[in-house]
């Protein structure tokens, strides 16, 4: 966008950044009522195909520093949502969740899905073509911004 408009109508994309602001904002409000972190969550659903992981592992399917990942990782050991080990003849350290992290991940993606089925139907018969509009949106908005090459696509089900 190229500034804050004073008046006329808004543009398309216009219209877009401004839903995608207040879908942000409801999205906070229900992320604060969950059991964990945002960055607590997204450590746990890493691991949601049942495979411990080095910390180098969790940093590289992050995509993020190995840095903010051991601090991230140091506070859910710390909090007991997730622990460190060591198999017999490795020489790096394994982490997986622990069974209070993966039932309160559990909880909290539930209590979200229950906010997304209410709102889901709400649309009725529009449900089926939001998801498939909105799917191909998030799949040519990768395109846009060259990031949907090191994504993977979602399946269609």
């Amino acid at each position: 966008m190229t500034g804050r408009r004073t008046s006329g109508p808004l543009s398309s994309a216009e219209q877009l950044a401004r839903l995608f602001v207040h879908l942000d904002r409801h999205r906070r409000v229900a992320e604060s009522r969950a059991s964990m972190g945002l960055a607590e969550r997204r450590l746990i659903w890493l691991f949601t195909d049942g495979r411990a992981r080095t910390l180098r592992e969790v940093a590289d399917d992050l995509g993020l520093e190995q840095s903010t990942v051991n601090r991230q990782v140091n506070g859910a050991i710390a909090a007991g949502l997730l622990h460190r080990f060591r198999q017999p003849g490795q020489a790096a350290h394994l982490i997986e969740p622990t069974p209070e992290g993966r039932s309160r991940f559990d909880g909290d993606v539930n209590a979200q899905l229950v906010l997304f089925e209410q709102a889901l139907a709400e649309l009725g018969d529009d449900q089926a073509e939001l998801l498939r509009l909105l799917g191909r949106f998030v799949e040519l908005y990768g395109d846009a911004v060259g990031e949907s090459a090191t994504l993977a696509r979602p399946t269609q089900e």
